[in-house]
């Protein structure tokens, strides 16, 4: 999908202040989940509200074809996302120099590392509101694998969450950093 389109810097694929910010994304919302777009009253834009009692029927992926590939090729995953103190968890699809695809699933559930050859489940610990959460996927790669990253070949988010942007990087990149388009910005007191 974006295998061919120059990658450096950041490339964000998920912003939830864009006029259309699911274009791209496969959208599921079974057995009374919700996933729509609201205001959030410490932000100043529009922010994802992904919302389920059943954490695998509610979730957003991308590309939207499961034959397909995201193909991005920056190794530094970032997502700002706020703890909504229910189930969540997400998984990024990557492709390693032995041509394997292999699942990263982190979730907040999770209390031990799993590590199988190819789906590990990594516990997740996020702080109350808003969180900056970046992954090395190199690094993880490679420690956990022994393979070199190659490519991200699809990024999942299940409920329960508030998302406002995902991107990769080609370096870390702390948030006070980011384009003002990007950044978290609280509303101002009045």
């Amino acid at each position: 999908m974006l295998r061919h389109v120059y990658q450096a810097g950041i490339l964000t694929i998920f912003n939830s202040a864009s006029s259309k910010p699911l274009q791209l994304w496969c959208i599921s919302a079974k057995s009374k989940g919700l996933v729509e777009l609201e205001d959030d009253d410490k932000t100043d834009c529009p922010v994802l509200r992904l919302e389920s009692a059943e954490l695998a029927s509610t979730f957003i992926s991308l590309p939207r074809q499961t034959t397909q590939s995201l193909g991005v090729k920056l190794p530094y995953m970032v997502m700002i996302v706020k703890n909504t103190d229910h189930l969540f968890s997400f998984e990024v699809e990557i492709v390693d120099d032995q041509e394997q695809v292999r699942r990263l699933r982190t979730a907040n559930y999770e209390s031990d590392s799993r590590i199988d050859y190819d789906v590990s489940c990594l516990p997740l610990r996020l702080d109350c509101g808003w969180n900056y959460l970046t992954l090395d996927l190199g690094r993880m790669t490679s420690r956990i694998y022994g393979t070199v990253f190659k490519e991200v070949h699809r990024v999942t988010v299940h409920a329960s969450a508030c998302l406002r942007l995902i991107f990769f990087a080609d370096r870390i990149i702390p948030e006070n950093q980011l384009p003002a388009e990007l950044r978290l910005y609280g509303k101002k007191e009045e």
